[in-house]
């Protein structure tokens, strides 16, 4: 049987279904959240596909769209276990998101959820890395005091955005965080990715310069109220290793201090030892991290 999206009355039961791996209480904390996000169109629920059975889904997956280009993918779920009906569901999750324009497809799995990946690899996703999520309490370390003396920040300017567009690409080039995703998406494509999350304001994000020479930038987004994000930092290759990225970064967690956020967040590539050690030493902790499974479109 072809998965189809779900009816209203499969909601319910095919998110407990997707979910059942959970404890009882997450479980319900999921079912209830989702169902929350479907009229408020947080949740496009014509991703939820399911394969019908005699008393209900017998099994399910959730995709989703992501402004930018991208997608995001459950990991399918089937009762009984049918590989062939998991590959069904994955391939529909696929073709769902090609036909929205999607260029890229994601799964990001806790670590103790990363077994439910395989049939997502025998689909053509890859494990290419691991992210781990940081936050800061913002309390001063030592760590803050350094730089490059001689950068100038400026906000984005929506007038003339050539100069952060210039350096966004640059900062692309030889990076360590998710290099498989450089060139799948056009940098329209990338800021519209951007401005999607979280409460978009373009006096958040700033343009470094160095000698009169667009070089980084630094896009900082409010997640929720006194939480903020670090959507992205990134350096082009000229202007690496002279304190831009640590400028930047003491550029975030002041405008965090000022705005009284309670705490500021990122996450970062596992193999980017460079940015992780800079954060280490500006005083960000780990709280979590993710296994990434991707496929492009």
């Amino acid at each position: 049987m072809t998965p189809r999206s779900a009816l209203p009355d499969e909601y319910a039961p095919a998110l407990r279904l997707l979910f059942r791996h959970l404890d009882a209480a997450e479980l319900d904390y999921r079912i209830a959240r989702a169902l929350d996000m479907i009229p408020t169109g947080d949740l496009d629920i014509g991703g939820l596909l399911v394969l019908p059975g005699p008393t209900g889904p017998r099994g399910v997956t959730l995709c989703q769209t992501v402004v930018g280009g991208s997608g995001l993918v459950w990991p399918p779920v089937v009762a009984p276990p049918d590989p062939a009906s998991e590959d069904a569901l994955v391939a529909a999750a696929l073709a769902w998101l090609r036909a929205r324009g999607s260029l890229l497809a994601q799964c990001l799995l806790p670590d103790e959820d990363f077994h439910l990946a395989v049939p997502l690899a025998r689909n053509g996703f890859t494990h290419t890395t691991g992210l781990s999520y940081l936050r800061h309490d913002l309390a001063l370390t030592a760590g803050w005091l350094s730089g490059e003396d001689n950068l100038e920040l400026t906000t984005y300017d929506a007038a003339n955005p050539a100069p952060f567009r210039v350096a966004l690409a640059g900062s692309y080039e030889g990076t360590l965080d998710c290099p498989e995703v450089n060139g799948v998406r056009s940098i329209d494509e990338v800021i519209a990715g951007h401005q999607s999350q979280g409460r978009y304001d373009p006096s958040t994000w700033w343009l470094a310069w160095l000698d009169g020479v667009p070089v980084g930038v630094l896009m900082l987004v409010e997640d929720a109220p006194r939480e903020w994000e670090i959507a992205y930092v990134g350096v082009v290759p000229c202007a690496r290793r002279r304190g831009v990225a640590r400028g930047l970064m003491r550029q975030a967690l002041c405008h965090a201090r000022m705005v009284e956020a309670v705490r500021l967040m990122l996450s970062v590539d596992d193999r980017n030892t460079p940015a992780r050690r800079l954060y280490q030493e500006l005083g960000f902790e780990k709280y979590d991290h993710r296994e990434v499974m991707m496929v492009r479109l």
